[in-house]
């Protein structure tokens, strides 16, 4: 029968289900029991298994595969007293099933104990972890949200948000770089001073004034070499779910997915695999003749006539199972029905390439490099040219960037066309790729093979980061989660407890530790970082509170004033049974605050900047603008920086203009010199300036808006004969139109 994954799972008795009404410590010492959690299966293993003479265990032969039979086993024993074993296997050929079914072994219980303690441990820390972090946050924030912890996820979104703090902290500087475009033989190529990245003006000045008048340089030194780019090696899981990132855009779990079901449909063999190195008996021209036709026809056909094919092995060896490789040989259509999932192609492909690229040659290039000497200053080119593409003819993914360089030789002269004094800045570190970030959790021990995706899938979901193209970019919830963490336990997001635990789980499976003791010892490492977690709770929760109620406030358009420059924290208007006033929310830490109007409606003008670096401008009423800090702008001398007259064209009286003023029962023109000259325009409608300018005096067009009427556009000058004249016209054409 076939199972579905984890048929039975740990929890915690239902005493300690209420949060609240639990100590998250509690559940440190406390043992979470395993139960049946699919019991239509648990039931047909106890109907099958009770009369059987041999029960066969063949699950993937991994340590979740060996957990999952000895979840079966375990249901099985209850009824049964049979023989127990094991078929492996590594791809689902018929040779190999028929194999694995003939040679029967003992199942491995080391491996199977190893699964175990990695599910108990991880429900220990992040059940517990979890609810102290989110509870604790509760009591001083509102959020319903819950802040989820967990053993590999945490430390896993910690190198995302190293990455972003470092991209944030980064303080460019400017650099100086001279380059040369040179011509020998007919042929533009470009040199590179030999100074590089010059941090100081002055010796860049320098070195571009001696050469900007230059007409000549000579090859003073020629260099060729040739230069052999090896072959990749085998691929083992966490080297196909970056190259798979990389290469084709596909995420590490959608990657993974696809490749099970490859290897469920015969295509490729098992996906999860440390191993990347093939056994000395691999038989590799069987394969590759199942690939004697179609797309991959040349490479094979050249390998099958070799006398003996060599594969470039790697130092990895799970010995579990072989590196991924293609077990059948599939066209794209064959492939597509197969597994109806988008990109499965591309995936296959990605497969099959990397195998045969493995098996084929280095490609060889040959690698020129000029040094060139103008004014006595050096400059350096380099070029490639592509001798024998070996292994890179079947491999598109990796594509040399060939400079080519003219025919030269040393003492040539050849002319300087121009020289460049170029300006830099020094550029952040770029944010993480999923490539990248496997690579990390590889080398720090976050995960396993076959757990790194749903690490990263777990981020995406608890909306801590996403991916934008092939880069990850960290969201304001995982930024704030893991800022508070690092700041005030800065042990819960580095991955070295991790990996001490990843390392006891790996002992339990080689043997050299028994299951009871890994659990004691993760268990006591979990405990030491919950003691950090209780040690700084008030500052974590300092942190992560205040920033959410920062984000609520600065959600809240109508109060959100700006940022407390004391403290960095958000400025909001409140309203007590006293007043009101400008507070900071991070209150009573924080005590800085700010009068307001005592009377009026107030609105938050964003668009408006007070020139005297006020906090914020804020209308009150139609009456006046208040700037925070500062207050009322009709008292400041810099009122008609901040707030410019809008201009209808020069005083007909004086060299004064004209300027539009409105007041709350009226409005009209005035002089800004306050000649006493002044014109009234339409009472009624939304009045606007505009850019059109009168040719007969010089006056902005108004245009007046009245609501059920169509929109008017006039010179409003009473003095201008140009507007006299088209008003007569317009009262002409109305009249006669009567």
């Amino acid at each position: 029968m076939g199972l579905a994954g984890h048929i039975m799972g740990y929890d915690y008795p239902e005493e300690f289900s209420n949060w609240r009404d639990v100590d998250p410590a509690m559940l440190l010492d406390t043992e979470p029991i395993k139960k049946v959690t699919k019991a239509q299966f648990g039931s047909a293993i106890l109907k099958l298994s009770k009369d059987a003479d041999l029960l066969v265990l063949a699950c993937d032969f991994d340590r979740e595969g060996e957990n999952i039979g000895f979840e079966a086993k375990s249901i099985a024993e209850k009824v049964s007293g049979s023989t127990v074993m094991r078929a492996r296997f590594s791809s689902l050929s018929k040779s190999e099933i028929d194999k694995a079914f003939t040679d029967l072994v003992e199942p491995d219980e080391n491996m199977a104990m190893s699964a175990e303690a990695r599910q108990i441990l991880d429900l220990k820390m992040g059940a517990a972890f979890t609810r102290f972090v989110t509870l604790s946050v509760r009591e001083r924030a509102r959020t319903k949200g819950v802040l989820s912890i967990g053993p590999c996820q945490t430390p896993t979104c910690g190198f995302v948000y190293e990455r972003e703090l470092a991209i944030r902290k980064f303080d460019p500087k400017d650099f100086w770089k001279i380059e040369g475009i040179f011509n020998g033989n007919g042929t533009d190529f470009t040199g590179a001073h030999r100074g590089g990245h010059i941090y100081e003006k002055e010796k860049a000045d320098a070195i571009f004034s001696k050469l900007k008048n230059c007409r000549t340089a000579v090859v003073s030194k020629k260099t060729v070499k040739e230069m052999k780019t090896n072959p990749p090696f085998p691929l083992n899981t966490n080297e196909f779910l970056k190259r798979s990132s990389k290469y084709l855009g596909v995420s590490p779990e959608q990657a993974l997915e696809i490749a099970e079901q490859l290897y469920l449909s015969g295509f490729t063999s098992y996906p999860r695999t440390e191993t990347n190195k093939y056994a000395d008996d691999m038989d590799f021209k069987k394969i590759l003749k199942g690939f004697a036709r179609g797309d991959y026809q040349d490479f094979a056909m050249l390998l099958i006539s070799q006398d003996k094919i060599t594969p470039r092995n790697g130092k990895k060896d799970g010995h579990d199972h072989p590196p991924i490789h293609p077990i059948k040989a599939g066209s794209r259509a064959e492939v597509e029905k197969a597994v109806k999932m988008p990109r499965a192609w591309d995936v296959y492909d990605l497969i099959v390439r990397h195998f045969i690229a493995n098996l084929l040659p280095e490609a060889i290039f040959e690698k020129t490099r000029f040094e060139l000497t103008a004014e006595g200053e050096l400059f350096d080119s380099t070029g490639s040219v592509q001798k024998s593409a070996g292994w890179l003819a079947v491999y598109p993914f990796e594509k040399p960037q060939d400079k080519l360089l003219p025919l030269l030789e040393e003492n040539d002269v050849i002319d300087v066309k121009k020289i460049n004094n170029i300006k830099s800045q020094t550029t952040p570190p770029k944010k993480l790729t999923e490539a990248e970030l496997l690579t990390l959790m590889d080398k720090h021990g976050i995960g396993t093979k076959a757990t790194a995706p749903s690490h990263i899938e777990t981020n995406k979901k608890r909306g801590y980061f996403e991916t934008k193209g092939k880069t990850i970019a960290i969201m304001d919830t995982g930024f704030t989660l893991m800022d508070a963490l690092n700041s005030s336990v800065p042990i819960l997001i580095k991955p070295d407890i991790r990996s001490r635990i990843e390392a006891l789980i790996q002992e339990v499976e080689d043997g050299t530790k028994k299951f009871p003791q890994a659990l004691e010892e993760g268990t006591s490492l979990i405990k030491e970082m919950y003691s950090h977690l209780l040690k700084n709770r008030d500052l974590m929760v300092s942190q992560i509170a205040g920033t959410i109620t920062d984000e609520a406030v600065a959600a809240d358009k109508k109060n959100h004033v700006g940022t407390c420059p004391e403290c960095g924290r958000m400025l909001r208007m409140v309203i007590t049974d006293k007043g009101r006033f400008v507070g900071c929310t991070g209150y009573p830490q924080c005590k800085n605050t700010y009068p307001l109007p005592k009377a009026g409606a107030l609105a938050v003008q964003r668009s408006r900047k007070c020139k005297k670096d006020g906090i914020a401008v804020i209308k009150v009423g139609n009456k006046y603008f208040w700037s925070v800090g500062i207050g009322p702008c009709f008292s400041c001398e810099k009122e008609k920086e901040c707030f410019p007259p809008e201009v209808i064209g020069p005083c007909p009286s004086c060299d004064g203009q004209m300027f539009l003023i409105a007041t709350k029962d009226s409005r009209f023109l005035g002089c800004t010199k306050r000649c006493g000259h002044t014109q009234s325009v339409p009472k009624k409608g939304r009045l606007t300036v505009t850019d059109k300018v009168c040719e007969g005096c010089g006056w902005h067009f108004i245009r007046v808006k009245e609501q059920g009427k169509d929109a008017k556009e006039y010179c409003a000058n009473r003095k201008c004969e140009a507007a006299a004249t088209a008003r007569k016209d317009a009262i002409r054409k109305a009249r006669a139109r009567e």
